[in-house]
Formats: C-alpha cells, structure tokens, sequence
C-alpha cells in the first residue's frame, strides 16, 4: 500500500482500525500449534498479533531455501519484512529477544558457531552485502529499534540513503541477482534472501510514511505493520 500524501491523522486512524481487528490464531493455524502460540502469549505477556508477526520472517529464514510458486508458475524465494509498533511498556523489546534466542538455540543445534552465525545486524548496506556473500545467502535481521535500521541508510556517504534503500528493496523483492556496483569496487550474490524484523514506536513509523517516495516510505510500504487493540486505542 502507498503512503503518498498521507497525513499523520490518516495513518493513525489506519492504524486504530488495524489493530482493532481481532486475530484468532484458531482459524489460523491447527490446534497444537495454536496452543502452543497461546501458551507462549500468556506465559511472556505479549500480544499474540506481535508474537505471529514476529514469527512470519523468523520461519521464513529456518525454510532453509524453500521456494514458492505463484499461480502463474514462478518460483521465487520467500522474504517478510515485519514491524511490531507500540509505546514504551508494550513488550515488543521481549518478543525481539525471544526469537533471536530460539533463533540462535537452533543455530547452536544445527553447528553453526557465532563467527558464521546468520543473525546480522549489518550498521550499512555494504556490510550487509559483504554478509550475504560472504558468510551466507540467508541473513536474518532483528532490530530492537526500527529506527536504527532506517536511519542507517546512507551513513558514511553523502546522498546515498535512496540507493541503500533501493538495495533493500531489491533483496526483499527475492531477485535471483544482486549486484553492487562502485567506482572502486563491485559485488554481485546469487540468490540473497534477507528477512527482517523489528520494534518501532509509531511517531518514527508515522514519520517515515507521511511521504511516500521521501524517507523511508517506499521501503516501509514493503512492511507488514502490526499493533495490537491496546496500544491502537493509544495512537
């Protein structure tokens, strides 16, 4: 969905309607696995729209080069990007923490060690690209804040937020190639798959939607964006 020209008044009633629709995890996912969401729910405090919203990338990542086909008949890699929005208070730092440990938990059963760990949290895009070719095609990132990702982009170079951005874009679009190109250097990875997801309080949403095409609009509209009632009825 495009933010162009939204305002702030019209994204936070967005938002209050989003998170007023009620989500039940029975009609969604079979009784076990239900249960187990419910348990995991009540026994952290955290909502169960963030807990699925937190899960959508953390499976897509462990899918370990599982690939979709459309109706039209193209395969393509599966990427979320996700952002769970509250206020202070809302728990979102522990749904983070929670699936980064279990993530790890099975980094550790499955051998890989911390220097070849495939949680990332690259500071630039050059990072990140040098990441996905060097150490694995599939990163999954897990930010604490969402603004310390967007306000990433461009950093130790003048003007260059729209095009680390582009690269964002590309690797959430699953293309087969990407390629970063310099004047001193040049990169190409096959078949990146990057997942992420993260925490935001809604004014550094709200800010980085007003304006599609400005900020971080464009990148942002690739996001699934979850609230929960409670803090909805606060927006």
């Amino acid at each position: 969905m495009s933010s162009k020209g939204f305002t702030t008044y019209q994204l936070r009633t967005i938002m209050r309607k989003a998170g007023n629709e009620e989500m039940n995890v029975d009609e969604i996912l079979d009784e076990s696995i239900a249960s187990v969401i419910k348990n995991i729910s009540n026994s952290s405090q955290l909502p169960v729209e963030y807990l699925l919203t937190l899960l959508l990338p953390a499976v897509s990542h462990h899918m370990n080069g599982s690939q979709v086909i459309s109706n039209t008949g193209q395969t393509t890699n599966v990427a979320f990007y996700t952002i769970i929005i509250g206020y202070p208070g809302a728990n979102k730092s522990s749904g983070i923490e929670k699936i980064k440990e279990a993530c790890l938990i099975i980094e550790q059963f499955e051998g890989i060690d911390d220097d070849h760990s495939r949680i990332n949290n690259s500071a630039t895009v050059e990072s990140l690209l040098s990441e996905l070719k060097n150490t694995h095609s599939r990163l999954f990132q897990l930010w604490d804040e969402a603004l310390t990702l967007l306000q990433s982009f461009g950093m130790y170079k003048s003007g260059g937020a729209a095009y680390d951005r582009s690269i964002m874009c590309s690797l959430y679009n699953t293309s087969s190639t990407v390629r970063r190109q310099t004047k001193g250097t040049s990169m190409t990875i096959q078949s990146p798959v990057l997942n992420i997801t993260a925490a935001a309080h809604p004014v550094d949403i709200f800010d980085s939607m007003r304006v599609d095409g400005e900020a971080d609009g464009l990148l942002l509209s690739r996001f699934f964006r979850c609230t929960d009632a409670k803090n909805s009825s606060l927006f």
